[in-house]
C-alpha cells in the first residue's frame, strides 16, 4: 500500500511538471477535422472553440469555406478584441504539431494571417442626420464636418465591400432638410467619397427642423429596405439613425399632427418618440442614437433638455459637454455599429488536422508564444465536471465481472495547475457483490486544450450481494460439502490513475479496489447447523476499465 500510494504521489508531480500552456495573451483556439459526407464531399470544422482577449459569436461548430488559394477559412461573427492594437497586426497561424520529442505550438508562416478587413455577409442601413443650423457657428460647423467624415471612413475601412448602406440628410429650415439630401447608397470607395464631398458642401442657415429630419430619415431607410432585393433582405441585419443638434427642435410642423406645442408636449416630438424611434424595420427595431450639445437656447440644468432627448432615442443619448468631445463620440459611435456585424476570417492548411490557434501579433503575458514554457495557468471558470462509464472486473477466490456508472468533478485551484474534487462510481458485478466508490479527485495539466493527469483515492464500499449455493467446496485442507451465505459488506480503498485528452472532451482510467471480505460457510453436516462452522477472509481486487465525458469546451 505505501508504495502505491508513493508511485501515485511521483506520478502527480511529474505530471504537474510536464503540463503546458501557452502564454499568448490574444488568441483564439479550436480542434480542425475533416470528414466526408454522404456525396463523398470534404466537410472542414472547427469545434471545441475557446478563445482569450477575443470575443465573438459563440457557436459549437463552425465550418471552412474553401479559398480560392485552397486554404480552409474559418469565419467568426461579431469578432471584437482588448488588444490595444486592435485585430491591424494580423492573427498568426500556429498549429500542435510532434516535433520529434513532444508535441508543442509550431508556427506556420507559409498560412495567411488573417487580417482586419474583416468579411460580412450582411447589410446594416445607417442615416447620419446633422445639424446644419446658425447656433453651431463656423468653428464648431468645421468640427462637426469633421467628425462625420471620420465617422464614415470608420466605416468604409470595416467593410469597403458595400455591407454598410449609407444616407445623409443635413437639417436646418424643413425646406432645406428636403434639399440637404444624399439618398442612401453602398458605402463603396466611390461613394464614400461622393459622401464626404456632401457634407463638406453642406451650409448654415437659421432654424432647427431636429424631428423632420428624422422623420424624413426614418421613412427614407423604410423604403430603401422595402425596395432592396430578396439577396439583401435575407442579409439584412440592422438599421439606425446616428442625429446630431445643439439643442431643442423649434421648426418641425405638420397640420395632420395638430397645433405645435412646447416641450413634451410638442405633437411632432410625440410622433418621433412613438412612430420613429424603434419603428419595425424588417422584422428588427429601427435604433435612434442622438448626439447632443447644450445651445444657446438651452438653460444649465436643465431637465427637460434631457427628458427631450430620452424621449427619441433608443438608449441613453450622449449629452455632450462641448465641441472638442464630438470627434471622440462620433468615432465610439462607429466602432460601436461595426462590432455589431463585424467578421473575423482565419486560415487554416487544407491538409492539417488537429489542435489550431491564431494569436494577435506577439502580444504574450511574459513572453512570445513560440517560446512556451512548461507551466499551466488555469482559468478558475473552467471546472471539471464529467460523467463516466465501464467494465469492472472482480478478483478473489472466486471472480465475476460487471458494469459501472460515475460522475467526476473538480474545481482549479486559483494560480495553480491543478484542479480539486471528487469522485463517485457504482459498479455492479454479475453473480457478484455491488461496489460503491467515493473519493478525492485531483487533475493536474491544462485539461481544456491539452492533455492532463486524472488521480484519486478514496473508500470502496463492497455490499453483500454475493450468495453461494449447496456444493462441494475446497476449504482449507480438504473438500466440504458447505453452504455459502451472503458474503457481509466490508471496506476497503479505492486508487484511480488516468489521462483526459481535449478530443471530444473524452477522458480514460482505471479504478483499482483492493480489500477483505468476509464470507461464512456451514459445513460437514446434512441437515445444516443452525451455526457457522467456518469464517473466512478473502482478499479481493476489483480493476475496472472506464471512458468518461467532460462537460464545458
Amino acid at each position: 500500500m505505501k508504495k502505491l500510494m508513493l508511485l501515485f504521489c511521483c506520478a502527480l508531480m511529474m505530471a504537474g511538471a510536464f503540463a503546458q500552456v501557452d502564454k499568448a495573451k490574444y488568441y483564439i483556439e479550436g480542434d480542425y477535422s475533416i470528414t466526408q459526407n454522404n456525396k463523398g464531399q470534404f466537410v472542414y470544422q472547427l469545434t471545441n472553440i475557446t478563445s482569450k482577449g477575443i470575443s465573438f459569436t459563440p457557436k459549437d461548430v463552425i465550418y471552412g469555406k474553401v479559398e480560392k488559394d485552397e486554404s480552409i477559412s474559418f469565419t467568426f461573427d461579431k469578432a471584437t478584441t482588448d488588444c490595444p492594437e486592435g485585430f491591424e497586426g494580423g492573427l498568426k497561424f500556429w498549429k500542435w504539431q510532434y516535433n520529434g520529442k513532444d508535441y508543442s505550438w509550431q508556427r506556420d508562416s507559409e498560412v495567411k494571417d488573417a487580417q482586419q478587413n474583416f468579411e460580412t455577409d450582411k447589410v446594416m442601413v445607417v442615416m447620419l442626420v446633422l445639424d446644419c443650423s446658425n447656433s453651431l457657428g463656423e468653428s464648431n460647423f468645421e468640427k462637426l464636418k469633421s467628425s462625420a467624415t471620420k465617422f464614415i471612413n470608420i466605416l468604409y475601412n470595416a467593410s469597403p465591400d458595400g455591407g454598410i448602406r449609407l444616407g445623409v440628410v443635413g437639417f436646418n429650415t424643413m425646406g432645406n432638410a428636403d434639399k440637404m439630401v444624399y439618398g442612401i447608397e453602398p458605402l463603396t470607395l466611390e461613394n464614400r467619397d461622393n459622401m464626404i464631398k456632401f457634407i463638406q458642401g453642406l451650409t448654415l442657415y437659421n432654424n432647427t427642423a431636429l424631428y423632420y429630419a428624422m422623420r424624413k430619415s426614418a421613412d427614407m431607410i423604410t423604403n430603401y429596405v422595402n425596395k432592396m432585393s430578396n439577396a439583401d433582405k435575407e442579409k439584412f441585419d440592422y438599421a439606425c439613425m446616428v442625429s446630431f443638434t445643439d439643442g431643442y427642435d423649434n421648426h418641425s410642423t405638420d397640420p395632420a399632427l395638430g397645433l405645435p406645442e412646447k416641450g413634451l408636449e410638442n405633437p411632432y416630438f410625440k410622433y418621433v418618440r412613438d412612430e420613429v424611434v424603434n419603428r419595425p424595420i424588417q422584422g428588427a427595431p429601427l435604433k435612434s442614437y442622438v448626439i447632443a450639445i447644450k445651445g444657446n437656447d438651452v438653460a444649465e440644468n436643465n431637465q427637460l433638455y434631457k427628458s427631450v432627448f430620452e424621449g427619441i432615442s433608443s438608449e441613453e443619448p450622449f449629452l455632450l459637454n462641448d465641441f472638442n468631445q464630438l470627434e471622440t463620440q462620433f468615432e465610439t459611435m462607429a466602432q460601436e455599429l461595426i462590432k455589431r456585424w463585424q467578421n473575423l476570417t482565419c486560415y487554416v492548411p487544407s491538409a492539417h488536422q488537429g489542435k489550431v490557434r491564431w494569436t494577435i501579433g506577439d502580444y504574450t503575458e511574459s513572453e512570445k508564444v513560440a517560446e512556451v514554457k512548461n507551466t499551466v495557468e488555469r482559468v478558475s471558470s473552467d471546472v471539471f465536471m464529467g460523467i463516466n462509464g465501464g467494465i469492472d472486473f472482480e478478483f478473489s477466490h472466486r471472480s465475476s465481472f460487471g458494469l459501472g456508472i460515475g460522475f467526476d468533478f473538480a474545481k482549479p485551484l486559483r494560480n495553480s495547475n491543478v484542479a480539486l474534487g471528487g469522485l463517485a462510481a457504482l459498479k455492479y458485478d454479475f453473480a457478484g457483490p455491488l461496489h460503491l466508490d467515493l473519493g478525492v479527485l485531483l487533475v493536474t495539466g491544462d485539461y481544456v486544450h491539452k492533455y492532463a493527469f486524472m488521480g484519486g483515492l478514496g473508500l470502496d464500499f463492497r455490499f453483500a450481494t454475493a450468495t453461494r449455493g449447496n456444493g462441494y467446496q475446497y476449504q482449507g485442507l480438504d473438500y466440504y460439502w458447505i453452504r455459502g451465505e451472503s458474503d457481509k459488506t466490508t471496506l476497503g480503498g479505492v486508487l484511480r490513475l488516468g489521462l483526459t485528452t481535449p478530443v471530444k472532451n473524452l477522458y480514460f482510467f482505471t479504478d483499482i479496489a483492493f480489500g477483505r471480505y468476509k464470507a461464512v460457510y456451514y459445513v460437514n453436516e446434512d441437515p445444516l447447523p443452525d451455526t457457522p462452522t467456518q469464517i473466512v477472509r478473502h482478499p479481493y481486487w476489483n480493476v475496472s476499465l472506464n471512458v468518461g465525458y467532460r462537460f464545458g469546451y
